[in-house]
């Protein structure tokens, strides 16, 4: 009944924790760690920093969120580096924007505008004839796929090319989050997701790539990313009734 008040050590941990997060992080950056680099082990990582394997699991969340980090299983699996331009986080932010209704599809779909056309411009610029190819391959597997949701992932991939070829790394990862959000946007709709374009349309931006063209190709990915707009607004609908219900 008398005793001691027990201290409150929760903000303490949470400092040490951001520390850890801090430390990892800025190693990344110093490329101390580069891209598939694998972690020490989290009872090393403990004795390292000086703090206890629970706090550094917590650490390790932390920059997995952020998309510093990734888990494999298996064999050989671990934490990882992962290359911060092929993070999802931005993807799935839009994801929670858009059902928070803080943001709509009208307004990703305006971004996109601004950035995939242009991108695709720099691509026309700067793509080999094998990587070319490369989307030339991702048309004929689409062509070929009957699963609705693997013609997407490969449509996807299509897109993620391209912000590849702009050479450009803001372009990249804001093309990447797009499609991102792209992705978990028909896996939450599963079977209920609609056809988001002509398979032909990405045919005719390849031949436009293929042209040459910057000023083409920048003109047929605006129309294709345009013509897009009243079957994702359409999605919205559904994936906000769906999450709401």
């Amino acid at each position: 009944m008398g005793g001691k008040p027990k201290k409150d050590t929760s903000h303490r941990n949470q400092g040490r924790c951001e520390d850890v997060v801090a430390t990892i992080k800025r190693e990344i950056l110093l490329k101390q760690y580069v891209p598939g680099d694998a972690l020490l082990r989290e009872e090393l990582l403990a004795k390292r920093y000086g703090v206890s394997r629970t706090m550094v699991r917590e650490a390790l969340g932390v920059l997995k969120t952020q998309g510093y980090l990734e888990s494999k299983r298996g064999k050989s699996g671990g934490t990882f580096v992962k290359n911060i331009i092929e993070s999802s986080a931005m993807g799935n932010l839009f994801g929670d924007l858009i059902l928070m209704g803080s943001m709509s599809i009208n307004d990703l779909l305006a971004a996109r505008l601004l950035i995939e056309p242009e991108g695709c411009r720099l691509a026309a610029m700067n793509a080999s004839p094998r990587d070319l190819q490369k989307l030339e391959d991702i048309i004929q597997l689409v062509s070929t796929e009957s699963d609705e949701i693997k013609k997407t992932e490969a449509n996807v991939k299509f897109h993620i090319q391209i912000g590849k070829l702009s050479g450009n790394p803001f372009y990249e990862m804001s093309i990447r989050s797009f499609m991102s959000f792209t992705t978990m946007f028909t896996q939450k709709l599963g079977s209920a997701a609609v056809k988001i374009h002509n398979d032909s349309d990405h045919q005719k931006i390849l031949d436009a790539l293929k042209a040459r063209d910057p000023q083409l190709v920048y003109e047929v990915m605006y129309v294709h990313v345009s013509g897009m707009k009243e079957n994702m607004v359409s999605m919205e609908k559904m994936l906000r009734d769906a999450h709401l219900g």
